[in-house]
């Protein structure tokens, strides 16, 4: 129903729905965003009860949780219970979807949808409705730490969206944001999205990292002077340099948070310096051989149990809180391989030097064991020559990957991969090396 709902409002011409902006969030988002509003809480006393209320709803309502959870246990044994119980991956759940699946939900109540990413199988998924309450109250409580409210403050939008004719902008009402076309803004162009930005008085911009890097060229180059109070990045990894670059830019705080398709876990980065705030109120965190296994606590569609998400993480624990520290991305797009029996994350050749202010950023290309190659987008703005950059790229992506054959080349915009949402794509990998994970 949910589903429906989302395609009609996306066919409906926005002009005419702009009241949706002074719709309080809690008559917007339904009744789970009013439920939610003040159950959420990174206090680390409710993991137990959580788990606790999601084994035994999913022993009562899934032919997992019958097959595989005591039907007796106390609130003490929760963890112990759920270390003895079965990991869950993508593939068990496309091979057997209802295996996971509540007897409570169907299509009214309900709704599917697939995990994105680039190179891998997506899988289906089914959400409950009410999730999508419980989301935004998550997301919310995550910008409010920069002072974002939604009727109050229009953001800009950075994202996979491409908007019909020659339109470079669609304003959207309900979640009251400047949507921006982003393949078709350039730097010919730019200066009339920038009058859209003083027009609306824009003071938060939302979107994927490697786009906001891209922006900050062209603002550079139109003398903005940033009045912004906060970016919100999404969707893809940003070092801990990017988050810094970019609020020193803008002069705002910047704000990035960890979740995923299968809703498992939200955990927000407030400071910019790695250290992923895990929100208790809606999934637990595991972390077995360096790879993160979660635990929803918020879709009872579907609840995952010893879910294992494909990524990498060091789990951090303090007297109050659970965080998050060095995620890596999944399925073999961060890693570089030297050979079937070793394999380099990325995270090993991030920027450090002042190169990184010259460039947009770069992608890397790998076909073959032991070598890649190294495309970078270099500023427009930059006064360094393109051999200059280069060779200063070139020399301390070399000193990293000592052991690898590099070409490094700078390139124009058009050499660098996106996919069809409009993501930079670190990571552009012969899908027959991924085989080795």
């Amino acid at each position: 129903m949910l589903g429906i709902m989302k395609r009609i409002y996306d066919s409906l011409p926005k002009k005419h729905l702009k009241f949706l902006r002074n719709i309080p969030d809690r008559l917007l988002f339904g009744k789970s965003y009013i439920e939610w509003k003040n159950k959420v809480s990174f206090d680390k006393t409710l993991i137990d009860k959580n788990l606790f209320d999601t084994l035994n709803y999913a022993r009562e309502h899934t032919q997992y949780g019958k097959d595989h959870i005591p039907k007796k246990f106390d609130i003490s044994e929760v963890r112990t219970i759920l270390e003895s119980l079965p990991l869950t991956t993508s593939d068990d759940l496309a091979r057997n979807l209802n295996y996971y699946t509540s007897d409570e939900f169907n299509r009214l109540n309900s709704y599917t949808t697939t995990t994105g990413g680039t190179g891998r199988n997506p899988t289906t998924l089914l959400l409950s409705n009410e999730l999508y309450g419980i989301e935004w109250a998550h997301v919310h409580h995550i910008w409010s730490y920069a002072g974002y409210n939604r009727q109050r403050d229009i953001k800009l939008t950075l994202r996979g969206k491409s908007l019909n004719g020659d339109n470079l902008i669609e304003y959207n009402p309900l979640y009251n944001e400047l949507v921006v076309d982003v393949f078709k803004i350039n730097h010919n162009n730019f200066a009339k999205l920038l009058d859209e930005i003083i027009k609306y008085d824009i003071k938060y911009i939302h979107g994927y990292p490697s786009l906001v890097k891209e922006y900050m060229v062209y603002f550079q180059k139109n003398h903005y002077k940033s009045e912004l109070k906060g970016i919100f990045l999404a969707s893809e990894n940003a070092t801990v340099e990017d988050k810094r670059l970019i609020a020193d830019f803008f002069k705002c705080k910047v704000i990035s948070f960890y979740g995923q398709s299968e809703r498992a876990l939200i955990a927000v980065d407030i400071d910019s310096n790695d250290m992923h705030r895990v929100y208790t109120s809606y999934g637990y965190p595991r972390v077995i051989g360096g790879e993160l296994i979660l635990t929803s606590f918020v879709n009872r569609a579907m609840p995952l149990i010893n879910y294992k998400i494909g990524d990498g993480a060091e789990l951090i624990e303090d007297e109050h809180y659970l965080y998050l520290k060095n995620l890596t991305g999944r399925w073999g797009k961060d890693f570089l391989y030297l050979n079937k029996d070793k394999r380099i994350s990325t995270a090993a050749i991030n920027l450090h030097s002042q190169i990184q202010s010259e460039i947009v950023y770069y992608q890397i290309h790998q076909k073959e064991f032991g070598k890649i190659e190294v495309r970078v987008l270099q500023k427009s703005t930059s006064l360094l020559s393109a051999e200059s950059v280069g060779k200063t790229f070139s020399d301390e992506i070399r000193s990293k990957l000592k052991e690898f054959e590099v070409n490094v080349r700078v390139v124009e915009e058009d050499e660098i991969i996106k996919s069809q949402r409009g993501k930079m794509i670190l990571l552009i990998q012969d899908p027959c090396l991924q085989q080795y994970l």
